[in-house]
């Protein structure tokens, strides 16, 4: 069997309205798909926890969120950012984590995104 995958993806968050925009008026955030390997990198356990009668607690899973994010983003298009009479365009997902002024709505959309960001299988790929 032939999988033919994506490597790449557009994500159009629905803060603010933004879908019901015009094409070329929305934000878009344009990314790359984390291998598999890749992906592990961003995923950890936290530290167990020994009882005093020597039992493991839970193992819990965590994923770095932001790290995966700022791994697949490769730019951002139509994002300005407009505080205090200056004006700030976010074009990569350094400026998206490090302006103070971008909502942590649009931030917290598009890093749950990224979480979940999947190649898609071609159904019927040209050979």
């Amino acid at each position: 069997m032939k999988v033919v995958l994506a490597t790449s993806g557009v994500y159009e968050p629905k803060f603010n309205g933004n879908r019901e925009l015009p094409e070329n008026e929305r934000i878009k955030v344009y990314h790359r798909y984390l291998t598999y390997a890749e992906r592990n990198k961003f995923v950890y356990t936290k530290p167990l926890r020994i009882g005093r009668d020597g039992e493991i607690g839970d193992i819990e899973y965590v994923q770095d969120a932001e790290g995966i994010a700022r791994a697949i983003i490769t730019r951002i298009e139509n994002l300005v950012i407009e505080c205090e009479g200056k004006q700030y365009e976010i074009k990569t997902a350094k400026e998206l984590y490090e302006n103070p002024y971008v909502p942590t709505e649009l931030v917290s959309e598009i890093q749950a995104y990224c979480l979940t960001a999947t190649p898609e299988v071609q159904k019927n790929p040209t050979v």
